[in-house]
């Protein structure tokens, strides 16, 4: 390989792993931009006369900044200071279910205080419309009365008051729900992580032969600024790092870059 004349012909991914114990954190495989910069500040020492007899360097800043193809939940996580969580959440799902028989089945089971795990079903009215118009109908522990509805979570049936909602009407309900799943928090008081950084590459020289690089970073202090965008075009995931001096270790390296077969 000739690192004389060569040039970094794609970043593959960007590895960020927990400083305390070691376990992976963050993947970032489907990198469509990625930057590598140095700052370094000069201030001129002058002399006689004005002139120019020195510089001062100091405040050397590197920053790595990129958009990765894809949401990334460990960037996510990094970039609010959290975990990623496993396990059973509650959502508030929406439905539309039909009525047949004064009788209609919700999704999923709808939980809450009994008697009002619903609490509301809205029906639209002849503009499609259930906020600014329509028909509301309350939940009921009893038997419903006219305008009232009840809920059995244990079977996941609704009962209407007998001729109340015609057969085939689509009504509208938001409840609470369990589901599984996994949880990012964004917790007001956490803030973006610090995490050791290995950046693969792929470089190729001024004869064409391939190789690998690695660029290693021990200390990438993360942004907390980020958007998740999303709508006429497909969802992805802006990050940016600084790269600090891992004081732990007494090496003020701010990254080392590794070239090898």
């Amino acid at each position: 390989m000739n690192i004389d004349k060569f040039t970094i012909t794609s970043y593959d991914q960007i590895l960020g792993f927990d400083k305390a114990n070691g376990s992976l954190d963050m993947i970032l495989d489907e990198l469509t931009d990625f930057s590598l910069s140095q700052e370094e500040e000069k201030v001129d020492i002058s002399g006689k006369a004005g002139r120019v007899i020195g510089s001062l360097k100091k405040n050397k800043k590197v920053t790595g900044s990129g958009t990765n193809g894809m949401l990334s939940g460990g960037a996510l996580a990094a970039m609010t200071g959290t975990q990623i969580e496993d396990g059973e959440f509650t959502i508030r799902y929406t439905d539309s279910v039909t009525v047949v028989s004064n009788k209609a089945v919700t999704s999923e089971t709808a939980i809450g205080t009994a008697g009002n795990e619903i609490g509301t079903i809205y029906l639209r009215d002849e503009n499609k419309a259930y906020i600014s118009g329509g028909k509301k109908l309350t939940q009921t522990s009893a038997a419903p009365a006219a305008n009232e509805f009840s809920y059995d979570p244990a079977t996941k049936e609704i009962t209407f008051f007998a001729g109340d909602v015609a057969d085939g009407t689509e009504v509208i309900l938001f409840y609470d729900a369990k589901v599984t799943g996994k949880k990012i928090t964004n917790d007001a008081d956490q803030y973006s992580k610090t995490l050791q950084v290995f950046i693969d590459v792929t470089c190729q020289d001024s004869c064409d032969h391939l190789f690998h690089g690695q660029f290693l970073i021990p200390r990438a202090d993360f942004s907390g600024t980020f958007q998740i965008q999303g709508g006429a075009e497909p969802s992805t995931q802006g990050f940016e790092f600084i790269s600090q001096p891992d004081l732990c270790t007494g090496k003020n390296s701010l990254w080392d870059f590794i070239v090898f077969d």
